[in-house]
């Protein structure tokens, strides 16, 4: 690293204060962090204090440098002059043993962890060690087993986690619903829950209950076939389900939503001629528990802070009235992102669509004639909307004829922004690691 100095010598880059340049180095893995400490007296106190670790190491327990990287850790855990730890990060495959995995663990508890994220394969279940659990400091954790069991401790000795604030699982197998749903309820401050490509096959029933839930997504899935998920969290916010189809999904308690995204992305089911009938049954018994269908005589639940919305549905009729109650009972809704074929007028004035609605996307354009239609229906219904736009689905063969025929239809609107996208592929992003 070449430190910056001005015309008078002063280097200014090592002058800034401590807190600061730690920060700057918190994403660097440690080997390059040590390495700066060659640089002057100033910069080995700021690399020895340093309260960010990031081991991401892609060595292999047959490579000859491999001991000397686990003793590496040890060495620098224990002798570190700094006393708390804000994140500890590891990602290390199969590299190591679960008896060293569990002392490196010991020793960041030790050290106060605020930010735990351990990425690697346990080759076996993996319990959660009791000073993990029961660790006063930790506010974040990030797990990923690659692919194995995470055993979670009996609920009748948990108690902990009092300080947790974000929970993601990835790529991991749990066993026990009970267990789970149980875990999860005794993290009495978590705020953001994420399960990311986790194994529930052998879960019936996974009940996620907590009063200070503000984020929760369920992302990647692949075994949920035999799940039935109930959510029940007064204080949610945005709400993510990028999934495969679970058995059934029950929703209570969702008066402060404000963002939806369900997207049941059964890629190798969608051919099958009951998956339609499936994802209605399974969205009209969301928004029934949601307070949509209640009777007639009672006043129903209006989403009044849900500002947006993505919504993947079927082609059918019925489905597209589901998607006409959410607008009808989302007054204040002003973003709005559709995969979904055919719609017709609604009987009775949206106000959203009146006064709040500005943005829409319309995401798989084919040109096909039900797409039109459901472009007219906006365009037609959307007095306040401010942008349109529509991304061509990635097999389709965009159309200069069809883009034209799109701007030619009338708008309500008196100023709306066309834009019309070839599809692209999105890049997996690298920052699960360093992103808490």
């Amino acid at each position: 690293m070449e430190t910056y100095c001005c015309s008078n010598g002063i280097d200014r880059i090592s002058s800034l204060p401590v807190d600061i340049l730690h920060n700057v180095l918190s994403n660097l893995c440690i080997f390059d962090v040590i390495h700066m400490t060659v640089l002057s007296k100033r910069w080995k106190y700021i690399c020895t204090t340093i309260p960010y670790f990031r081991f991401d190491s892609n060595f292999s327990d047959s490579d000859p440098h491999f001991e000397e990287f686990k003793e590496f850790i040890d060495t620098f855990l224990i002798s570190h002059k700094t006393i708390n730890l804000v994140r500890f990060i590891l990602s290390c495959s199969n590299m190591f043993e679960t008896t060293d995995i569990l002392r490196f663990i010991e020793a960041t508890t030790r050290r106060n962890v605020e930010q735990l994220v351990l990425w690697f394969s346990p080759c076996e279940p993996f319990e959660l060690p009791h000073c993990l659990v029961t660790c006063e400091s930790l506010q974040v954790l990030k797990l990923n087993l690659c692919g194995y069991i995470l055993k979670l401790p009996n609920h009748n000795h948990l108690g902990g986690f009092r300080q947790l604030k974000s929970l993601h699982l990835c790529n991991v197998e749990l066993l026990d619903g009970h267990l789970t749903s149980c875990f999860f309820s005794e993290c009495l401050l978590l705020e953001k829950l994420e399960l990311c490509d986790c194994n529930l096959q052998h879960i019936n029933l996974l009940y996620i209950a907590l009063k200070s839930l503000l984020y929760l997504t369920f992302d990647e899935g692949n075994y949920y076939d035999n799940c039935e998920i109930k959510i029940s969290c007064p204080a949610l916010k945005f709400l993510t389900y990028k999934s495969p189809m679970p058995k059934d999904i029950v929703i209570n308690n969702l008066f402060s939503i404000e963002y939806v995204n369900i997207n049941f992305n059964d890629y190798d089911r969608n051919c099958d001629d009951d998956f339609g009938e499936k994802t209605e049954i399974l969205v009209h018994n969301m928004i029934k528990e949601i307070g949509l269908y209640k009777e007639a005589c009672l006043p129903p639940i209006c989403f009044n802070k849900l500002k947006s919305l993505k919504l993947k549905l079927g082609v059918d009729e019925d489905c597209m009235q589901v998607m006409i109650r959410l607008l009808k009972y989302s007054p204040n809704l002003e973003v709005l992102k559709l995969w979904c074929d055919e719609m017709h007028d609604p009987e009775e004035s949206i106000v959203c669509l009146d006064s709040h609605l500005k943005s829409i996307q319309l995401i798989g354009f084919k040109d096909e004639e039900n797409e039109i239609e459901l472009v007219r229906f906006f365009l037609k219904n959307a007095r306040v909307l401010e942008k349109f736009r529509i991304v061509w689905a990635g097999y389709a063969l965009k159309s200069e004829e069809a883009s034209k025929k799109v701007l030619n239809i009338p708008t309500t609107s008196s100023q709306v922004l066309w834009t019309i996208h070839d599809a692209k592929l999105k890049r997996w992003s690298d920052n699960w690691l360093g992103n808490c």
